[in-house]
Order: C-alpha cells, then structure tokens, then sequence
C-alpha cells in the first residue's frame, strides 16, 4: 500500500478517522509562507495603506447615485457562488478519500471555515477544516492537504478566468493598456494551471513535492474541480457587473469591471497577510474601476461589494447550519 493509499484508507464505520505518519499540511504550508511572507506583506501593507488613503479620499456619499434593485440582484451570484465553492471542495475530499462523505455537515464545515479566514494570515481556514474531519470520517492529513491543493485551483481558475476578462472586454471600455499585463499574465495562468491538471506530481521536485504534500501518482488537482471552480469565477463576475450597473456604469464598463472584480479577490488572497484579502481586494477594485465610473462610485464599489460577500457568506452558511441541525 502506498502512502498516499494508507492516508485515504477510509475510517471504520462508527469510529475516528485514522492517522498515519504523513508530513502535516499546515507546516508544509508554513514552509512555503516562510519564503513568500515577508516580502508580500510588506508590499501588502503599501498597497494597503495606500488604496486606504485614496478610497478615503474619493469617498463622496453625494456623489454616489446607487440603484437598490440592482444591489440586491448582485447579492444573488454571491449566494450561489458559497456552495459551488463548498461543491468544488466536497468533490475534491471525495476523490482523495475513495469515499463519499455527508454532504450536509461537509458543507457546514466549509463555510465555517470560510468565515474563518478573516483571522490573519487566514490560519483559521484550514484548522477549523481539519478539526472537522472527524465528522466526515477522513483523516485530518487528507482535510489539510485538500485545503492546499484547492487553493492552488483556486488561485489559477481565478487567474485565468479575470484575466481572461479583462483581455476581451479592455479594449470596448478605452483601456487598451490594460492588454499588456493581462495577455501575458493569462497565458501565464493557463500555464499554471494545466501544469496542475495535466503533469504527474511524480515529476516535480521534491521539494514542491513535499509543500504540498503531493505523494503518490497523477495530476495534483482532479476536473472536476477547475470546472466547477470556473462556474464560481463566473458567479463573481456577474456579480462584479451588476455591482457596476448598480452605481451607474456603462455596459462596456460594467463588462470590464467584471475581470476586476475576480482578479481582486484572487490578489486578496495570495496576499497571506490579509484576513480574507481586506484592503488588497477593495484597492484593486476601487483603483480599476475608477477610471471607468469615477473616484467616488468606484470607492463605493469597493465598500459595498465587500458587506455584500460577508452578507452572503453568512447567510449561507446560517441557513446550512439550521438545516443540517434539522436534518
């Protein structure tokens, strides 16, 4: 049997999940942040502070006309884009674990630890995941290093699908500029990402091997989840254009605020300092859309969208719970 076959040994019936000697998911993640922290969050303290200072500045609640209807339409994505992520994650535990787990309580656990991430360092995610596995009945190893390999997904979906956006819709708002950095950082991604689909883990290097531990044989991530990843990416686009609408943009740019919107959230959270990308996430948004609606619509996109994706978070994961108590 191999390693990677003895981690996913489903548990006995009634009884804990199983434990076996496998490198912890979350010093593996440790090891990967010990490189990358210092330098992203200095520069996501810069980024920060100065999209802080400028939202402030650009804030004019005179100068924002908002469409109520509209807003409330733009809530409805983000109600529907929490359980196609909680889908995609339950897809994946499935797959590593050789057994279905109960849909219900695997959801629950999901969005709990979605709420979670606004912890610094967004540490909570994958411990309140991982105390969870228990109820699932798979070892917290496999739990631990889902939360890895989804992220990875996660982040290259993202990638692709905003840029991907920004690089057709550009060029109809009058930012043809944008085309400079958004074609090259999409071949990129796409790159990245079948790379992830496509490469046996076999052939990386030990060392990657062992961040994202990546044992035994074939591609890191299934696709079944950059496909159901993609159908969220879309639910935080249309999102992202019916907030637009709402605060008076044109078609042509209510389209290209689309790719902003998905590349903000992605920028919110490869910056690990961030509690669920605040600060990083509306900064880009407000920067991008502010010469498509002006300074303070934008600023207001920014503020609103936010209270709108904690709005849906908590919601959801609310009326998961009182079912899943029910049940």
């Amino acid at each position: 049997m191999s390693e990677l076959e003895a981690r996913t040994k489903p548990a006995a019936a009634g009884g804990p999940a199983p434990e076996v000697e496998v490198p912890d998911a979350l010093a593996q993640a440790g090891g990967l942040k010990r490189w990358l922290k210092p330098g992203m969050n200095l520069v996501a303290i810069v980024f920060v502070l100065v999209a802080a200072r400028g939202i402030a500045k650009d804030w004019q609640s005179k100068s924002v006309h908002l469409t109520w209807g509209l807003t409330l339409a733009a809530l409805v994505p983000l109600l529907f884009s929490c359980l196609a992520q909680g889908f995609a994650w339950i897809a994946l535990i499935e797959r590593m674990a050789h057994r279905k787990v109960p849909r219900g309580p695997a959801m629950s656990i999901y969005l709990a630890s979605q709420l979670a991430r606004y912890t610094p360092g967004k540490v909570g995610l994958p411990i309140v995941r991982m105390q969870g596995a228990d109820r699932l009945g798979v070892p917290r190893s496999v739990v631990g290093v889902s939360v890895l390999i989804e992220m990875l997904s996660w982040t290259a979906t993202g990638a692709v699908s905003g840029f991907a956006l920004l690089a057709v819709a550009a060029p109809g708002a009058g930012l043809d500029w944008i085309l400079r950095f958004a074609v090259p950082a999409l071949i990129a991604s796409a790159l990245g990402l079948l790379v992830l689909l496509a490469v046996d883990r076999q052939r990386y290097p030990a060392k990657v091997r062992f961040l994202l531990g990546a044992e035994g044989a074939g591609p890191v991530i299934p696709l079944a989840l950059p496909l159901i990843q993609f159908g969220y990416w879309l639910l935080v686009a249309a999102h992202g254009y019916l907030m637009s609408l709402a605060l008076g943009a044109p078609v042509n740019a209510a389209v290209t605020a689309m790719g902003l919107y998905v590349i903000s959230s992605v920028a919110g959270f490869v910056v690990l300092a961030a509690p669920a990308g605040v600060g990083v996430r509306e900064g880009v948004v407000a920067t991008g859309l502010k010469p498509l609606v002006g300074a303070a619509p934008a600023a207001a996109a920014a503020i609103i969208s936010r209270g709108a994706s904690l709005v849906a978070e908590v919601l959801i994961w609310g009326a998961v719970r009182v079912v899943v108590r029910g049940g």
